[in-house]
C-alpha cells in the first residue's frame, strides 16, 4: 500500500491523539488541536469558496501568529499553494514576488496596510486582499481574516493529495541573478523532512517549541509540523525582544528554540537574564549562520541548555545536517567536543550529502580538502518556479548542487568553509549581491560597482558597496545610502561604501570580486 506523504496526516494524528491539548499560544490566544483543526477546515471551506483553483498561490505577510499554523496546513488540505512573505521587503519586491508567483490572494497583518497599499497598484495578479488584526476599512480590501474564517463551516471536506510531489509551498529566496527566485517545495518533500526533524532532535509530545525566527523562513518553519507531528505545543513570538522572549521561555516553560548567532548574542546580554527560569530549556538550535565555539560555550552556561547546530536551505525544505555529538565522543575533553558540536554538523536521516571536488569525487576526510556540498533526498525542492534552465543547472548526475564548500573531518562532520556564490547572510537572511548591485545602476552618477560580505559583530555579515563615480560627479556615502533606502529592503542597505578609481577586472572584463574581498573585507 502506498499513502500519499502529505501535512494533512500530520494534523490528523495531532488531533486524533490530542484534540484537547493546548497546541498553540499566540499573547493571550490559545487554541487546542481540535480548535486548530476547526480553523484549518474554516480556511480550506474559505479557499474553495474563493474560486481560487487547485494549485492556486494564496501570499501571506505576517508575524509568528497562529495564522500562520492555520494557512501552513490550510493550503495542504485545500490543495492549493501558500507563498510565505518575508516582512523586511520593499513594495517593488513585493509586487515582483506576487506577479512572479501569480498570486491570486494575499493575507496580511495590519501593521503592512500602508505598504500593500502601495503594492496592490503595481500588481497584476492579486485579486483578493485579506487584513488581519484590523479594520477593512479601505475599499481596496476584500475584509478581514477573521470575518473571512467566521463565515466558514468548522466541517470540510479533505482529500489528500492525487500526486504527493505537487507543489504545496513557494518560497522566494535571494538569486544569483539579482532577482528572487522562486523554490517549489512539495507535500512528500515537507513530510519527509518533519520525520527528520523529529529523529535528528529526539521531538516527543512534551516538546514546547518557542517560534522566535520568521515563520515566513523555514529556518523556524519546519518545526511547525515536525512538533504538531508529536503533539507538542508551539508557542508564537512576534518579534524579537529579548527580555520578552526570556519572560515567555520562563511563563510557558519552554524546551526548544531555534534562533541566528545574533538573536542569541543579544540575548545573552540581556541584564538581569539570570533572574529568568530557564531551567526547562533543553536546547537552542542555532542555524542561518555560524557560531564560534567561544560564543557557543557562553550560550551553554548562560541558558543552561545545549547548543546543536543546524545546516539547510531552503531548495532542501530545509535540513540537511545536525550538529549533535557522537556518543562515542562524550568523553572528549569540552573544548575537543565544542569542536564538533559547532561544525555544520551530521547528515540527517534521509539525507544523502557528500562533499565533491571538480571532478565529482568525494575528498578526503581529512578536515582540509574542500569541495562542494552536493545532496539528495525526499526533502529535496523540485525545482525553481518557471526557471527549468536554473533547476537542470542544480540537479546534476541525480544530486542537487549546493554551491557552498566544505571540508568533511575523520568523524564524518562537514563544516561549510565558504560560498561559491556571491551570496551575503545577514543575521540568516541571503542577499544576492548582485541584486544590490543592479539598483546601484540605477543612479545617474555611477559608473560601475560591486558588492561584497564583510564580516560584522552584530549581524554576521553586511553588504559593503564598492563604487566608481562618473567623472565629474561628487557622490557622498550618506547620499548613496539614502538613495539606496527608495528602492532596496532596510537589511540589503549597504552599510559601507567605499569610492575607488577602478575595479580590477580579468581579461574578458569582469570584476575581480576575489581581489576585492581580499583587499576590502573588512568592516568600516
Amino acid at each position: 500500500m502506498q499513502v500519499p506523504m502529505t501535512p494533512i496526516r500530520i494534523l490528523k494524528r495531532a488531533v486524533k491523539l490530542y484534540p484537547e491539548k493546548t497546541a498553540v499560544v499566540d499573547g493571550e490566544i490559545r487554541f487546542t488541536y481540535k480548535q486548530v483543526q476547526a480553523r484549518v477546515n474554516q480556511v480550506t471551506n474559505a479557499i474553495y469558496n474563493l474560486g481560487i483553483p487547485p494549485g492556486g498561490r494564496i501570499a501571506m505577510l505576517d508575524f509568528n501568529t497562529h495564522r500562520y499554523m492555520e494557512m501552513y496546513f490550510g493550503a495542504a488540505q485545500s490543495g492549493r499553494v501558500l507563498l510565505p512573505l518575508n516582512t523586511q521587503l520593499s513594495a517593488d519586491e513585493y509586487a515582483y514576488i506576487l506577479d512572479d508567483a501569480e498570486a491570486e490572494a494575499i493575507i496580511f497583518h495590519a501593521d503592512f496596510k500602508p505598504l500593500i497599499d502601495q503594492v496592490r497598484a503595481r500588481t497584476k495578479t492579486v485579486k483578493y486582499f485579506f487584513i488581519a488584526e484590523g479594520e477593512a476599512d479601505i475599499s481596496w480590501m476584500s475584509g478581514p481574516y477573521e470575518n473571512l474564517l467566521a463565515a466558514q463551516s468548522t466541517q470540510a471536506h479533505i482529500t489528500e493529495p492525487d500526486d504527493e510531489n505537487d507543489m504545496l509551498n513557494l518560497y522566494y529566496t535571494s538569486g544569483t541573478t539579482g532577482r528572487p527566485k522562486g523554490v517549489m517545495l512539495t507535500h512528500r518533500n515537507i513530510y519527509a523532512n518533519a520525520l527528520s526533524t523529529i529523529i535528528s532532535f529526539k521531538l516527543e509530545d512534551a516538546t514546547v517549541w518557542h517560534h522566535i525566527a520568521p515563520l515566513f523562513h523555514l529556518a523556524d518553519a519546519f518545526f511547525i509540523w515536525s512538533i504538531t507531528f508529536q503533539g507538542g505545543r508551539h508557542v508564537m513570538n512576534r518579534q524579537f525582544r529579548p527580555r520578552a522572549v526570556l519572560q515567555k521561555m520562563q511563563d510557558e516553560r519552554v524546551t526548544c528554540a531555534m534562533m541566528v548567532p545574533t538573536m542569541i548574542n543579544c540575548l545573552l546580554d540581556t541584564p538581569g537574564i539570570e533572574q529568568f527560569d530557564l531551567s526547562t530549556l533543553k536546547f537552542v538550535m542555532v542555524g542561518g549562520a555560524p557560531m564560534s565555539p567561544a560564543n557557543a560555550r557562553r550560550m551553554i552556561e548562560k541558558l543552561g541548555c545545549r547548543y546543536i547546530s543546524g545546516y539547510g536551505m531552503t531548495e532542501t525544505c530545509p535540513l540537511l545536517t545536525v550538529g549533535n555529538l557522537k556518543d562515542t565522543l562524550n568523553e572528549l575533553p569540552l573544548e575537543d567536543r565544542l569542536g564538533h558540536i559547532t561544525r555544520t554538523g551530521l547528515e540527517v536521516v534521509g539525507v544523502d550529502l557528500r562533499v565533491v571536488d571538480k571532478d565529482g569525487q568525494d575528498v578526503p576526510r581529512d578536515g582540509k580538502t574542500v569541495g562542494e556540498i552536493i545532496v539528495r533526498g525526499d526533502n529535496v525542492m523540485k525545482g525553481y518556479w518557471k526557471l527549468p534552465a536554473e533547476t537542470a543547472e542544480a540537479f546534476r548526475d541525480g544530486y542537487f548542487y549546493t554551491g557552498d564548500l566544505a571540508n568533511v573531518d575523520p568523524e564524518g562532520y562537514v563544516f561549510i568553509v565558504d560560498r561559491s556564490k556571491d551570496i551575503i547572510i545577514r543575521s540568516g537572511e541571503n542577499i544576492a549581491s548582485v541584486e544590490i548591485e543592479n539598483f546601484l545602476y540605477t543612479h545617474p552618477q555611477i559608473l560601475e560597482c560591486a558588492v561584497i560580505a564583510v564580516p560584522d559583530k552584530r549581524w554576521g555579515e553586511v553588504p559593503k558597496a564598492l563604487i566608481v563615480q562618473k567623472q565629474g560627479a561628487d557622490l557622498t556615502e550618506k547620499e548613496l545610502i539614502r538613495y539606496c533606502r527608495t528602492g532596496l529592503a532596510r537589511f540589503k542597505v549597504p552599510k559601507y561604501i567605499t569610492f575607488l578609481g577602478a575595479l580590477p577586472k580579468t581579461g574578458s572584463g569582469k570584476i575581480v570580486k576575489a581581489q576585492l574581498r581580499k583587499l576590502y573585507a573588512v568592516e568600516g
